[in-house]
């Protein structure tokens, strides 16, 4: 007896986040910074800072803030603001596809500073969010806000209390050539 039925071929399809295909793509970085310090009405922050010759757009994925407090304290998210002044370069943003050698290069520049006595200048007031005491708070964008050469995105720590307060602030982003 002979077999009629049709032979159907299958073809694999699968479905993966844009950040996971820019990670394959090594387009995809991540970065923490080192222990910030505020308080005392005092502020800290980190930027994620497209340089006006990067050739590229950010596209920003996720930011956490670590509280290790036992204090809230607020996470202030600002787009296209002054960056403020004695800032850090974060020197540890390393793409999240450790395979591609020679690595890529974010083009992309992560800076913090602590101690911020001043507000933040100019630029859009996003959004806030409350970091619960130790404990971190995840955000993601997954690349609904873009960054043009020149521009940034920045948060600020909060914290009214009159101690000394300690929190990391890490980003994950891509970039696109233009």
């Amino acid at each position: 007896m002979r077999n009629n039925t049709t032979s159907h071929s299958l073809r694999e399809v699968v479905n993966i986040e844009n950040p996971v295909f820019k990670s394959f793509e090594g387009k995809y970085f991540i970065g923490e910074s080192d222990l910030l310090s505020f308080g005392f009405n005092n502020y800290a922050w980190g930027a994620l800072y497209n340089p006006k010759d990067s050739g590229v757009n950010l596209y920003f994925s996720v930011t956490t803030v670590t509280n290790t407090s036992d204090l809230p304290i607020k996470s202030r998210i600002y787009l296209n603001s002054t960056i403020p002044e004695g800032a850090t370069k974060v020197t540890s943003v390393t793409p999240s596809n450790l395979t591609i050698l020679p690595p890529p290069k974010p083009k992309i520049i992560f800076l913090t500073g602590q101690f911020l006595s001043s507000k933040i200048e100019g630029g859009v007031k996003a959004y806030t969010r409350i970091v619960p005491p130790s404990s971190t708070l995840v955000n993601e964008e997954n690349g609904k806000i873009v960054i043009p050469p020149g521009g940034n995105i920045l948060n600020l720590l909060i914290s009214s209390a009159q101690v000394l307060i300690k929190a990391h602030i890490a980003y994950g982003f891509w970039r696109e050539e233009i």
